[in-house]
């Protein structure tokens, strides 16, 4: 036993330095970045916690290496990139379109959904899922914005009864999981008011989990050693299993009832139809032929609606009252007094004709995608060499898209981290290279749903704005921001809240 263990021992060795001498990982190496150590790369460097995680990749080795360099995780690497050019040279191709290997840490929950998946049948379903997203069927959704966005009103009163400090960030998250529910999965599950549901703590713990393992020597173990001999797998595994079952449940219900539609529209075809939830959409184009999707393929494409249109649109709502809070007496009122000139005194909803003459609001929320991207970091996989920064990429290498530092380029943005709307007033974006600012990526493979988010994350924040005036005591900054799935407040976000009436 032990003269095979040490001969599996030295064929590790001998390939791991057969590997360092060959052609990829030398084009690799001529890349700038830390110093590596042997099968481990750099991994021990890496911080556990997720504010230290952005200041490394973001800061630290951006500012030590460029806006493009190395790192290895254990004996894979990765090459990050921050500058627009190289931006552009991946998100504007058609070539490099596949997601990096490290998506696989998300496939086990979210399987070759739209986010996962690659080549043609991404090709396939993007185009079977973009008629999903016109502007004409969004607008049938704004009952649901503000529906919920009214029950947030709500929740923030009755918390304002008792505490002028709340923190926002958990409510912010219910109040987005209960919209995107009901315009994916077409069911209320009343998030904000039932703390209690299996399925919203199922999914709270699939995102810390899966991102722990991402950030530990537990993301260099196979997913069958992970899940089935890790205690940490299998309590994540438990979490997954609740989760899809509730989404398959929600599929057959919904398939018995979008066919009972189609019998009742077939009898009365007269009068307006009724908006459909994204997964009737998908239901409906399997039922008629239009795609080949089976009910596997269906409950990875909600899965990975619910990921996408949950938690981003949360951090982007929970950023943006972060800079109105920090910022009451300037950015706050100003927007106040938009909001007031549309809409005066009434608690009338908002529209979608009311979106557009809010420009002021928009150049705010854009300047707070700026600085707290939802999505700080994007991973893609080089399907042939590429020249970014004077380098040569090699084919199949594992490539990440810091966002974070992108959006913080002094070339583009002087003083980056000031908060400063005028920089997106239309005079101040002409000229600017439009990869120097992507929050919902660019390209191909840009954010299906980023004209949902932004109708939803318009209608959220000026419902919260026309009711309140957010603040910040001054001991809690500065807020740390905290590198994970997506781009959270390090300890949550208590804002001191009153009303305005």
């Amino acid at each position: 036993m032990l003269n095979l263990l040490l001969f599996f021992f030295v064929a590790l060795i001998v390939w791991y330095w057969s590997r360092e001498r060959s052609y990829f990982f030398q084009q690799i190496d001529n890349i700038p970045g830390p110093l590596k150590l042997p099968f481990l790369g750099n991994i021990l460097a890496l911080p556990r916690d997720g504010p230290g995680l952005l200041q490394i990749f973001n800061v630290k080795w951006t500012r030590a290496y460029g806006h493009i360099y190395r790192f290895w995780r254990g004996m894979f690497p990765i090459v990050n990139i921050s500058s627009p050019s190289d931006v552009e040279a991946i998100l504007a191709s058609q070539v490099h379109i596949n997601k990096s290997v490290t998506g696989a840490f998300l496939l086990p929950w979210l399987g070759d959904g739209l986010l996962l998946s690659g080549g043609n049948k991404w090709r396939k379903d993007r185009k079977l899922l973009t008629p999903a997203f016109h502007f004409q069927i969004l607008d049938g959704f704004f009952d649901v914005f503000n529906r919920n966005s009214q029950i947030f009103v709500e929740q923030i009163s009755k918390r304002i009864l008792d505490e002028n400090e709340v923190d926002i960030y958990p409510m912010t998250s219910r109040c987005t999981l209960d919209i995107i529910c009901e315009a994916a999965m077409g069911i209320q599950i009343n998030a904000q008011v039932n703390y209690d549901s299996e399925y919203i703590n199922a999914i709270d713990r699939v995102e810390s989990m899966i991102q722990g393992r991402v950030n530990s020597l537990l993301g260099l173990l196979p997913d069958w050693i992970y899940f089935q001999f890790t205690p940490h797998g299998r309590e994540c595994q438990t979490y997954l299993d609740i989760v899809h079952s509730f989404t398959r449940k929600v599929v057959v219900a919904r398939k018995t009832i979008v066919n009972q539609q189609v019998v009742d529209e077939v009898e009365c075809d007269s009068g307006p139809k009724k908006r459909r939830a994204f997964l009737d959409l998908l239901l409906e184009s399997a039922r008629n032929g239009e795609s080949d999707m089976s009910e596997a393929d269906i409950i990875n494409q909600v899965d990975t609606f619910m990921f996408e249109g949950h938690d981003t649109t949360s951090a982007a709502v929970t950023w943006f009252l972060y800079c109105m809070a920090t910022h009451p007496a300037e950015q706050q009122d100003r927007v106040y007094e938009e909001l007031y000139e549309c809409f005066g005194d009434s608690d009338r909803p908002c529209s979608l004709e009311d979106l557009s003459k809010l420009k002021y609001l928009e150049c705010c929320i854009k300047e707070s995608l700026r600085r707290h991207p939802p999505v700080p970091l994007i991973r893609r996989r080089v399907n042939e060499d590429v020249r970014l920064s004077g380098f040569n990429v090699p084919a199949d290498t594992s490539l990440g898209i810091q966002i974070y530092a992108l959006h913080r380029n002094e070339e583009f943005f002087p003083d980056p981290e000031a908060f400063k709307p005028e920089r997106f007033q239309p005079d101040q974006v002409i000229g600017r290279n439009p990869f120097a600012y992507v929050p919902f990526s660019a390209g191909p493979r840009n954010c299906i749903g980023q004209k949902f988010a932004m109708y939803e994350d318009k209608v959220i924040v000026s419902t919260l704005l026309r009711q309140f005036r957010f603040g910040i005591d001054v001991h809690r900054l500065p807020i740390k921001e905290s590198l994970n799935m997506i781009l959270k407040p390090e300890g949550g976000m208590p804002l001191l809240i009153a009303p305005r009436r």
